[in-house]
């Protein structure tokens, strides 16, 4: 063979492997290439509806988002419209970037009309339940949620008197009784959803260096207390006997939170009220744990309403299923309540 044809052989040689290797380099490249993460927000969107897609779906791809739907939905733009009632499947194609494979993902969406949730619950419960609220109504797009937050005897006297009511969550299972037996709630929906326990709440910093529940006896001090009808006072009264500590409070007040705003604002040196309050008010008061051996679990039921308002009987059994699943439990967690 010719120098002139072994070159041509050897170079011809050198751009196949050259070829191979780039084909090799690809390969290898998509081959460990990033899954991009893709989550689905929304499990239901409102009829008639214009919702943008950035509240449906979330990706860390930087790729174009291109989408497919079947059923009485459409996407244009950056907008999910819906047409009619129904199920809506939406899928999601990201192509390949070079960090990130490409990759389909589906979700079978309900179509429903929109409606209304009302949930009364102990005051208590008012920041979890508030904070509950966003990443439900998150989730469940063609649902609003109204709360209204009290003193679990005046939640009771509310709703015996007719007060409209599809979720009821109270601080005792005292007043829960009181309306599954005037047949306001369905008995067999009620379960515990959260414990509690209670603290001294105090001015911040302690300025009267209340360390026990013996100290609220001193005369200089104001000390308020829950009034007795709401399961506030009638734990703190519970608290105070085992203690042997008779004491009479400057005012009693209609919730928990009655007793926080009056020692957060410097009318009151001490009260005694939920400790989760206490976390809660951080910024104004702090709390001042009570013995162990003294002090009680507060369990807090929640139930359904036999007669609910809402049109859509499912969200209703969504909102409970939600708040007792994870998401629930990872807020109530943070608040300092108990889990059952």
């Amino acid at each position: 063979m010719s120098r002139a044809k072994l070159w041509a052989v050897r170079r011809s040689m050198l751009v196949a492997f050259l070829a191979w290797s780039a084909c090799g380099s690809i390969v290898s490249a998509r081959s460990y290439a990033t899954t991009p993460t893709v989550t689905w927000l929304a499990s239901s969107v409102p009829v008639s509806g214009r919702v943008e897609l950035s509240k449906v779906v979330l990706t860390d791809s930087t790729a174009r988002m291109k989408f497919k739907t079947q059923g009485p939905c459409k996407v244009e733009g950056k907008l999910l419209i819906t047409e009619k009632a129904g199920v809506c499947k939406i899928e999601l194609q990201l192509a390949a970037t070079p960090k990130f494979a490409a990759i389909s993902s589906s979700t079978m969406l309900q179509v429903k009309k929109p409606t209304e949730l009302t949930v009364l619950a102990a005051a208590s419960l008012a920041e979890a339940f508030k904070e509950f609220g966003k990443r439900f109504m998150a989730r469940f797009l063609n649902v609003s949620v109204k709360f209204n937050f009290a003193g679990s005897a005046t939640l009771a006297t509310q709703i015996r008197q007719g007060a409209p009511v599809d979720v009821v969550a109270m601080a005792d299972t005292v007043n829960m009784q009181k309306v599954v037996s005037s047949g306001d709630i369905d008995q067999g929906s009620v379960t515990t959803l959260v414990r509690n326990k209670l603290a001294i709440l105090v001015g911040r910093g302690n300025p009267q260096k209340i360390y026990k529940l013996g100290d609220l006896t001193r005369r200089d001090l104001k000390v308020v207390l829950c009034d007795l009808a709401q399961p506030c006072g009638k734990y703190a009264s519970a608290v105070l006997t085992r203690a042997n500590i008779s004491l009479s409070p400057a005012s009693r007040e209609a919730s928990a939170s009655g007793v926080v705003l009056r020692v957060g604002i410097g009318e009151a040196d001490a009260g005694i009220a939920y400790i989760t309050d206490g976390l809660a008010a951080g910024d104004k008061v702090d709390a001042v744990a009570i013995a162990d051996n003294l002090n009680l679990i507060a369990d807090y039921p929640i139930g359904i309403a036999t007669r609910p308002t809402a049109i859509d009987s499912a969200a209703i059994t969504a909102f409970v299923a939600m708040i007792r699943g994870d998401t629930g439990r990872k807020i109530f967690l943070d608040k300092g309540f108990i889990l059952p």
